[in-house]
């Protein structure tokens, strides 16, 4: 991962994640819900409050998931869901926030309950560093249409 990914900061119940996007509120929020696939293809939802959440992975050659539901929706500043994997006493909570910021976006990113849910001691640092990964595709789909870096010249 890049070096110049911001900072997150990772307690033993929360994450925060911010992420500034050189695109409007209205763009962001568009990749964010309907664009989504650009930038996250293993996540899938409605941007409808009550909308079932999947996303799907493989981790050691084995498919993997986790599932939820949209909680909260009021485009274009705010998308909230909840999510667990099996293992999971209870869900955690994220909260995906957009505010303008100059001619940009400030994107910032909550997720809360890894106490309750009884996650490991190391998740909360591993979701802090995956949410990174995300919110960087994210601002680039939303700058440039790609999730990917521009090739080197």
């Amino acid at each position: 991962m890049p070096a110049s990914l911001p900072p997150a900061d990772a307690t033993g119940d929360a994450v925060r994640v911010a992420q500034t996007v050189a695109a409007g509120v209205g763009s962001v929020w568009w990749s964010l819900t309907a664009g989504r696939a650009a930038w996250w293809p293993g996540l899938h939802f409605a941007p409808v409050a009550g909308s079932p959440l999947v996303e799907t992975w493989t981790e050691d050659g084995a498919p993997r998931s986790a599932t939820g539901e949209v909680v909260q929706c009021d485009a274009p500043a705010l998308l909230a869901f909840r999510w667990r994997e099996p293992e999971w006493a209870h869900a955690l909570e994220v909260t995906i926030r957009l505010a303008a910021a100059g001619t940009g976006t400030e994107v910032t990113l909550t997720e809360t309950g890894f106490a309750t849910a009884g996650t490991p001691p190391t998740l909360p640092a591993e979701h802090a560093e995956g949410w990174r990964y995300h919110l960087e595709r994210l601002r680039r789909a939303s700058e440039t249409g790609s999730p990917e870096p521009a090739p080197r010249a």
